[in-house]
């Protein structure tokens, strides 16, 4: 369905992959896990979240449940799983092991995003890698909507930078080596975009996602991803895309699902607000950033589009970052 840079002649990025300059724009927040030691029989209960979970069996077999009806997904060896939206499941050794919830469960911090926890009774071990990430980006809710309740990632289907990277995460999961924790995060980040580039070529999924393989409408959805911070306009992206500019907004709007410059609005608010997260910056220098006339007229975008004026994320961001009592930790199970 979705073409590679590589396929190319010119062997580049950007417009000319549209899927890699979206799936390249998810920003991947906040990712943390926890490595499960378990021991049959055992079970864990994983609540609704609002946030992507994965488990990624490293030793040993399990089942994912969810509901009476869905049939058990049997996961073994190597494989991952993806639980994009909002889905209360629960990871087992068999149907008869009583659930636990998996925050109650006894924890060993390895740092602020990272665990250790062990359950389960004195049969064969399985060990999981369990966790969660935030995407943080305009396309996030628009790619998360479309996805189905699980997306699975068989060992004997992925490719071989995706192979590596489970392998190393299989190894990281059984030692305590120094930087162990920020390697994990960085690989599941990897494994994560790798496992939903996977499932956007088999899918072949409508929608938004389509408007990303239209090859006039991608190059401009790639386009201001890429570039959110130039004065686009009506004229500027029909010519990305090559269209005339009534031809180009009926099939944007018809594909997107919403108009040009509404969706270029909200893609440039949303990294603005990254920025206001992440940097010291004023009103003024961040509408001049993303290609507003005035300062008033940035702060009236984006309380439109964020629901909160940028004085309130800038405080925020000073509020986060007070020093602040450490929480006492659970004491682990031995």
């Amino acid at each position: 369905m979705f073409t590679r840079s590589s396929d190319k002649k010119d062997g580049g990025w950007g417009t000319r992959d549209p899927l890699s300059s979206v799936l390249l724009d998810l920003r991947l927040e906040g990712t943390f896990f926890c490595q499960a030691n378990l021991r049959e029989p055992w079970a864990m209960d994983v609540p609704e979240r609002d946030f992507v979970s994965f488990h990624f069996v490293s030793e040993g077999r399990c089942a994912l449940l969810r509901g009476k009806r869905a049939p058990p997904l049997e996961l073994g060896r190597g494989d991952l799983v993806l639980v994009p939206g909002a889905l209360a499941h629960r990871l087992s050794s068999g149907r008869n092991a009583a659930g636990v919830a998996i925050d109650a469960l006894p924890q060993r911090p390895l740092s602020p995003l990272a665990s250790i926890v062990r359950h389960g009774g004195r049969g064969p071990r399985a060990l999981l890698v369990c966790g969660g990430v935030r995407f943080e980006a305009p396309a996030a809710k628009l790619l998360l909507a479309q996805m189905p309740e699980l997306v699975v990632l068989r060992a004997a289907e992925a490719s071989p930078v995706v192979a590596g990277a489970l392998a190393a995460m299989e190894e990281e999961s059984r030692t305590a080596r120094p930087g162990g924790v920020t390697l994990m995060t960085r690989l599941a980040d990897v494994v994560i975009v790798h496992a939903l580039r996977g499932w956007l070529e088999r899918a072949r999924p409508g929608g938004w996602l389509a408007a990303l393989d239209d090859p006039q409408i991608g190059r401009a959805v790639a386009a201001v991803h890429e570039h959110p911070e130039r004065a686009w306009t009506i004229a500027a992206l029909a010519r990305e895309a090559h269209l005339s500019r009534s031809r180009f907004s009926q099939r944007f709007a018809e594909l997107v699902g919403e108009a040009p410059m509404q969706y270029v609005t909200r893609v440039k608010m949303q990294r603005a607000q990254e920025r206001l997260r992440a940097e010291r910056l004023t009103v003024e220098e961040l509408a001049d950033a993303f290609g507003y006339a005035s300062g008033p007229a940035f702060a009236r975008a984006f309380k439109r589009h964020v629901g909160v004026p940028p004085g309130r994320v800038s405080r925020a961001r000073r509020d986060t970052r007070r020093p602040r009592p450490a929480a006492r930790p659970r004491r682990a199970r031995a």
